[in-house]
């Protein structure tokens, strides 16, 4: 089995992105998958030009040469793909949507309905690899990930991890001995959820469930990160 991530953060390998992909690769990694990690910000991926060249002048390959046809390749030769990204703007970043506009040579321009009355263009490929969202937001609470929600949902992801109050990641500086145990629980879940995709094709909801646990409360976030701020760079954050 391969499973390949595709990572739309800007901070690429530094990110609270990679944080939770690389936990669920060790799992998938450990349970006998073939992983790789693709960081877009690393990669020369240019935008859509929307010519529709890859329907009528050359059917499934696009005219821009760039990495993106490697990518396209790894895309559909893996098993299950995962679609990493914080929220920006109460969705994916532009790295992430640029490079599924860059995905549409795998369609044809025919139009299709599907069972649930909505409409779809046909695939050009036999399969389509399975999908898993890895989304953090530096924001508390669950609104900032209505969007993407919406957006994966018709997709079926096998799993979905939307990780609020993200930043406590990566500065656990910002937590305490409790908060950083329940970001351990968090990042053990995320690795044994990449394992039972591995071994049986879907999440337990015991796991989903613990990958869904406050880790800390929106209010002690928010003060926790306000005062960073205010300790770090005082009034100059304000002006």
């Amino acid at each position: 089995m391969k499973i390949t991530v595709f990572n739309g953060s800007p901070r690429g390998r530094d990110s609270n992105t990679n944080i939770i992909a690389q936990s669920l690769l060790e799992g998938a990694q450990e349970a006998g998958a073939d992983c790789l990690h693709v960081y877009l910000v690393e990669k020369n991926i240019r935008h859509c030009r929307g010519c529709f060249s890859c329907w009528s002048v050359t059917p499934g390959v696009c005219v821009l040469q760039d990495d993106m046809k490697h990518l396209m390749d790894l895309f559909t030769e893996s098993d299950f793909v995962c679609l990493g990204t914080p929220v920006y703007g109460m969705l994916m970043t532009g790295l992430l949507k640029n490079f599924t506009d860059r995905l549409l040579p795998l369609a044809t321009p025919h139009i299709r309905k599907a069972d649930d009355g909505a409409f779809y263009h046909n695939g050009r490929v036999r399969r389509f690899p399975g999908l898993i969202v890895v989304a953090n937001s530096g924001f508390p609470g669950q609104h900032n990930f209505e969007m993407l929600k919406s957006y994966y949902k018709p997709q079926n992801p096998v799993l979905e991890i939307y990780r609020n109050c993200g930043e406590i990641l990566s500065h656990l500086e910002l937590a305490g001995s409790e908060v950083a145990k329940q970001v351990k629980v968090f990042l053990s879940a995320v690795k044994q959820a990449g394992r039972q995709i591995v071994t049986h094709g879907k999440v337990t909801q015991n796991v989903v469930e613990l990958i869904n646990n406050e880790i800390i409360s929106d209010e002690e976030y928010m003060n926790r990160v306000n005062r960073m701020w205010d300790e770090e760079f005082g009034e100059s954050c304000e002006s």
